[in-house]
């Protein structure tokens, strides 16, 4: 007979070998996947096994507390045909025949947890899905306005990660990250330059894990924005071109725009025009004195205002602004106007000279030189300075330009016709006097010529009529004496 303590081991190695039948061992293996909200994610089925059916199930975890639900939802199941579970994401799914790998289209925070992978009873595979996300951006900003962004990871604070931001040219941008703070972006002075698509880059360290998160933005603001400088002659015509970007920009109603002017940098800007944009185009207000407005078709381009018979006291900055809901963006150009006169005016006479004055409206912050000179002169007949005017004393006539010049780029010039008066020398004058002297005294022989001619042309006339009137007075005296002998013979 066996000692107790034997039959008791065979008891019990007996059920042991009852239980391993009942309960069979289970293959587990594990991995975790990151994605991004929005985006869509491949969670893989690691199985070695030859697979005809597959299911996969979705267990939703509490990170709030330590327990976990212990509720399964079928996602999708493949059995000669592929099945639809109750699970949230189930109509966002489909499997990879290839590998039974599971795709999740247009990710949320909510699909954060455990999906397994089901072979058999005995077979499963295990995939947790850790989910990020970017803060909601407002739809536009505005030049100058900061974009701030946060990443949002589901569940929080659960994997250790290294973050890093980049721009639309694919250029990491440096953020002063705080700790509590991490995971934000803040990028002040926006540019319509920085529209595009940027990333945040995420790096997980266990398991080694990229993931690219790309969101839009959208900058509403004017080409060059920085305030221009253009420059006119009086009495020339000016063309100010204001390009708004409204590119991947769509609003109802109309935008409301305004031009306005002021003479002097610390003057108060005041309204010359206001006009509307909308979506079909831009309405243009009724023409102004001296001022043009042409705006091409749909979508809206440059709006281009022209000045005609600028004046020297239309010098100064002319603004456009545009008005939305949630801000209003502008742009300046200073119009710089030029005048050259000459004291006194009219041409050079010999051995006089004549002051040519040259002014601007107005100076650059970075000073240049206004410069006189001579058209093919010499230097001895130039003169430049870094102020608004300029005077030169001319003594030679010819072609005179007077140009501002700033780092070796000339940026406006303007020419003076500065006229020779006539001068005459002595064999001139005597040329001439001669000339006139034989005119008179041509003029003088032709004149008695003519009055001798006439004076004779009169006495024949007079001869001619005393010669009619001798032979009419004799025919008149023969009749007469006729007359008086036919009386008397009939007397008789």
């Amino acid at each position: 007979m066996e000692p107790p303590t034997m039959l008791m081991c065979r008891i019990l190695a007996v059920l042991s070998v009852m239980k391993l039948g009942l309960e069979p061992a289970v293959v587990v293996g594990q991995t975790k996947v990151a994605g991004a909200v929005g985006q869509e994610v491949i969670l893989p089925c690691n199985l070695t096994h030859q697979m005809t059916s597959v299911t996969w199930k979705f267990q939703k975890r509490s990170y709030t507390t330590r327990r976990q639900e212990s509720q399964e939802d079928t996602v999708i199941k493949y059995h000669n045909d592929v099945f639809k579970g109750k699970a949230p994401m189930a109509n966002r799914s489909e499997l990879i025949a290839k590998d039974f790998s599971l795709k999740v289209q247009k990710l949320t925070p909510y699909d954060v947890g455990e999906y397994t992978c089901v072979l058999s009873v005995t077979t499963r595979f295990t995939v947790q899905l850790v989910v990020f996300g970017i803060t909601e951006l407002t739809k536009y900003l505005l030049h100058n306005q900061v974009l701030s962004v946060s990443l949002q990871q589901y569940p929080s604070a659960q994997n250790k990660i290294t973050v890093s931001w980049w721009d639309n040219k694919d250029m990491e941008v440096k953020n002063k990250q705080s700790q509590t703070d991490q995971y934000s972006l803040h990028k002040s002075g926006l540019r319509i330059t920085d529209s595009g698509k940027w990333k945040c880059k995420i790096k997980l360290q266990f398991p080694p894990f990229d993931l690219d998160i790309p969101f839009d933005v959208i900058v509403i603001g004017f080409n060059d924005l920085e305030s221009e400088i253009q420059y006119a002659a009086v009495n020339t015509t000016v063309s100010f071109s204001y390009s708004l970007n409204l590119q991947g920009v769509k609003w109802t109603g109309s935008l409301k725009g305004h031009l306005d002017w002021k003479a002097k940098a610390d003057d108060n800007y005041g309204e010359i025009m206001n006009f509307n944009i909308t979506n079909q185009g831009l309405a243009l207000p009724k023409q102004i004195k001296r001022f043009g407005f042409k705006a091409d078709e749909k979508p809206f381009r440059p709006l281009c205002v022209t000045l005609s018979k600028v004046l020297f006291e239309d010098a100064g900055w002319y603004q456009c602004r545009v008005a939305f809901d949630f801000g209003h963006v502008k742009t300046a150009i200073h119009l710089v106007v030029m005048t050259v006169a000459a004291t006194p005016t009219g041409p050079l006479s010999k051995g006089a000279e004549v002051t040519l004055h040259c002014q601007l409206s107005a100076l650059p912050l970075q000073k240049g030189l206004l410069i006189w000179h001579r058209v093919n002169g010499t230097k001895e007949e130039s003169k430049q300075v870094t102020h608004r005017e300029v005077d030169v004393k001319a003594r030679t006539a010819g072609l005179w330009r007077c140009s501002f010049v700033l780092e070796d780029k000339t940026l406006i010039s303007v020419d003076y016709m500065l006229e020779e008066a006539a001068e005459w020398n002595t064999y001139a004058l005597i040329l001439i006097g001669a000339i006139s002297g034989a005119s008179v005294a041509l003029l003088f022989f032709v004149s008695l010529g003519t009055f001798i001619c006439t004076v004779w042309q009169r006495r024949q006339r007079r001869a001619e009529r005393m010669v009619r009137v001798r032979r009419d007075l004799l025919q008149n005296r023969t009749c007469q004496c006729q007359h008086r002998l036919r009386n008397d013979y009939f007397e008789a």
